[in-house]
């Protein structure tokens, strides 16, 4: 399944991990004072594309019943625990739609596709979809798992049509070879009485014809379609699991991140409260409380920052796989449509040669019937059954 054409397409489409910015986390560590100094730019931003990549035509606006959380990166440093309206309005980077992280529609750059002008599998489906049953999304691998359960249905009532097939030919071959054996008109004499006894006969050479048109369509037609990929879908479901889990723990890491985040946050306005306490009246014991606001300030961003990477990872993963995965279901595809075609390709070879067979059947009635002869068939007759050539006479008296 993970061949070298695939793995080529994979990394291809790797960019350095990306995903949730943190502008909101930034932070500083400890200096050697108890006062907190300005901070520098050290911030944490991350690149807007995940993993390099961008669905042409995803819509700007992700569907209503999306979660949504958009992250901005800093365009400068700025003054920790500080919401001075000097600060710089930041441009919307990144767009986190149900815990997948996707570059703003409003800044993102152009991404190539992974198999351009080939309308492939592994290009358009990494959104979700509003689920037209009900309030929910619906994944786009699951999309593509239910044409692979649909495809595996069509196959199945395909190979049904072609037994009702055999059967229709079964029953009517069994009727021919019953009408062959039939009596009417056994008496007809002559040419065309033999004429007549070979269109008897080859109603039964057209049942063995359509006997064993009906027998080749069930060995070389319906037996291969029936079964072609018995455990498909087990594998399926398996297949389905895989990427499920893998999306289930990219929520997971995303939950943690925006704890992490929340965490953070408070961190920061604890120190914040703090440190505009020291601005009022300088003591000890603000310092050690500023000292220890920070290192829990700079805890929970060091732990955002850990979050974030193992979300990242997570979805890196996630993206690989999916790649991974699209890219044989694709295969797959084009696999059974092909075999579908091969077999129905058989069909009609089979029918051609039947009615090939059943031609053959009637070239004898015809030369037969090209031979009748009603004028030689009264000499037959009248030799036959004749009772004397004298004609009568006129009386004497």
């Amino acid at each position: 399944m993970k061949n070298q054409r695939t793995r080529d397409a994979v990394s291809q489409a790797r960019a350095p991990s990306s995903g949730l910015g943190v502008s909101e986390t930034t932070w500083e560590r400890p200096s050697s004072s108890g006062i907190p100094a300005s901070p520098g730019p050290h911030r944490s931003s991350l690149p807007p594309t995940v993993n390099g990549y961008h669905v042409a035509g995803t819509p700007a606006h992700p569907p209503e019943t999306a979660h949504m959380s958009v992250r901005k990166s800093t365009g400068d440093s700025q003054n920790l625990g500080s919401s001075s309206p000097s600060k710089k309005q930041s441009k919307e980077n990144t767009i986190t739609i149900n815990c997948v992280t996707f570059p703003h529609p409003d800044t993102m750059l152009e991404q190539q596709l992974l198999k351009p002008t080939e309308w492939s599998y592994c290009d358009y489906f990494w959104a979700d979809k509003k689920d037209p049953q009900g309030n929910g999304t619906v994944a786009g691998f699951e999309l593509l798992l239910q044409k692979q359960l649909k495809g595996k249905q069509m196959q199945k009532e395909m190979s049904e049509f072609i037994r009702e097939r055999i059967k229709i030919e079964e029953d009517y071959a069994k009727n021919l070879a019953k009408l062959s054996q039939n009596s009417l008109a056994a008496q007809e004499e002559g040419s065309l009485g033999e004429a007549w006894a070979q269109v008897k006969k080859s109603l039964a050479d057209e049942a063995e014809v359509h006997l064993k048109f009906s027998a080749k369509l069930h060995s070389e037609v319906e037996k291969p379609l029936m079964n072609f990929r018995e455990n498909f879908k087990k594998d399926m479901k398996k297949c389905d699991h895989h990427i499920a889990d893998l999306r289930k723990q990219l929520v997971s890491r995303y939950a943690a991140v925006e704890k992490a985040r929340k965490a953070l946050t408070e961190r920061q306005r604890d120190l914040e409260m703090k440190t505009q306490q020291l601005e009022i009246k300088l003591s000890n014991k603000t310092e050690e409380d500023i000292k220890k606001a920070r290192r829990k300030s700079t805890q929970a961003g060091d732990d955002l920052m850990r979050c974030v990477d193992l979300y990242n990872q997570a979805q890196s993963k996630w993206f690989e796989e999916m790649v991974t995965t699209t890219l044989e279901l694709e295969r797959l595809e084009v696999e059974r449509v092909e075999m579908i075609r091969q077999h129905l390709c058989q069909y009609t070879q089979l029918r051609h040669e039947t009615d090939m067979f059943n031609q053959s059947t009637v070239e004898p009635v015809d030369q037969l019937l090209r031979k009748v002869d009603p004028a030689k068939d009264r000499e037959l007759w009248v030799r036959e059954h004749k009772t004397g050539n004298i004609r009568p006479v006129d009386m004497e008296i």
